[in-house]
């Protein structure tokens, strides 16, 4: 297999490594939703603890992203083109992916698991915004909430592209160097601030659970020097740079963070200097969960955990069956709406909003 091949996938625009540690991630989650947070209490089964974790497969996403937005920006003229799209690519699955929610929840979720099915938080949701935005005008504490509480990694996504796209766009021939320096300075002056305590003090917690993208950052600018990397593999700096990324993300000495975060960064650094041992990544089958793993996100939680709540009775004592079930279904699901559905509402929208050699 050619190094292009290993490097490329059949479309132009992805990479087919990139990919194969999408489905790493989003089946972390999934495993994690499934078999841990919602297993159940009356029919339990096996692999709780197992997958206790999985929800590390969210910063993993955060450093996926941090790469291909960078990726994604070289190949964009202009600001303007960026955010359209961005917005191609994300806002008709989460529409989408919002209604079936809301509905399936109205219509099945007969022990009341989600209570906070309400139509004004599938509007909210819709926006990116996170609800804390809302609730600062509303005289009700708590009255807005996510339709499906996952949605919150999109605020922080959505923050890291606004950052990003600044920077490139305004000084493209300094933006690594502007994105560096940006970055280590936020991520320096925010870690000062919470061993001065300030962590304690109100006006500081709310602000920074309402912009969060500080609390993730490490996890994208480890994404954005892997990228810097990627094009120049011999730059020491780099490789500096993401030791300092990697201290700042396990600073605090947390066993499983530390595990999580190595497992992450071995495999980017695998990807750029040995890929071939990663070639079991560009699985076919793999490729396609990750191609779909986006609106799969979007999609499994909720509606998966009402269902396997109202079928998992079904199948005790081998209640596992339920679970895997339904990441079958899911997986399933959402690979034929990325091919079927969303390719076709993306070329459409391209069509419309981008001119056809942008």
């Amino acid at each position: 297999m050619n190094k292009v091949h290993s490097e490329i996938t059949a479309s132009k625009s992805r990479i087919a490594i990139l990919d194969g540690f999408r489905a790493i991630a989003i089946i972390s989650v999934i495993l994690y939703h499934y078999f841990f947070r919602w297993n159940d209490t009356k029919y339990p089964y096996f692999g709780g603890n197992y997958f206790h974790y999985g929800f590390k497969g969210v910063p993993f996403f955060f450093i996926i992203s941090g790469f291909v937005i960078c990726y994604s920006l070289e190949s964009t003229k202009d600001f303007i083109s960026f955010w359209k799209k961005r917005l191609i690519r994300l806002f008709p699955s989460i529409v989408i992916a919002s209604v079936l929610t809301y509905c399936f929840i109205l219509a099945f979720d007969h022990q009341h698991t989600f209570s906070d099915n309400y139509l004004r938080n599938l509007i909210i949701s819709i926006t990116f915004l996170p609800p804390n935005f809302y609730n600062l005008f509303s005289e009700i504490p708590n009255y807005f909430g996510y339709i499906n509480y996952d949605y919150w990694s999109l605020w922080p996504e959505v923050q890291f592209y606004f950052l990003a796209s600044i920077l490139y766009f305004a000084d493209k021939r300094n933006f690594k160097r502007n994105f560096i320096v940006v970055c280590f300075i936020l991520l320096v002056s925010y870690n000062i601030l919470l061993f001065l305590n300030f962590n304690h003090i109100k006006l500081f917690q709310k602000f920074t659970n309402l912009f969060n993208l500080i609390k993730h950052l490490s996890f994208f600018m480890s994404g954005a020097l892997f990228y810097m990397l990627y094009n120049n593999k011999q730059n020491i700096y780099y490789i500096v740079f993401l030791l300092f990324s990697f201290i700042m993300i396990n600073y605090s000495f947390d066993l499983p963070q530390f595990i999580a975060s190595t497992i992450m960064f071995l495999l980017f650094f695998c990807f750029l200097y040995y890929p071939k041992f990663l070639l079991f990544l560009e699985n076919r089958f793999l490729v396609k969960i990750g191609a779909s793993s986006y609106f799969l996100y979007l999609i499994h939680d909720y509606i998966g955990a009402v269902w396997i709540k109202n079928i998992v009775g079904f199948f005790y004592p081998n209640s596992f069956i339920a679970p895997v079930l339904m990441i079958i279904i899911m997986v399933s699901f959402s690979i034929l709406y990325t091919q079927k559905v969303e390719s076709k509402i993306a070329k459409y929208l391209h069509t419309r909003l981008l001119k056809r050699n942008d």
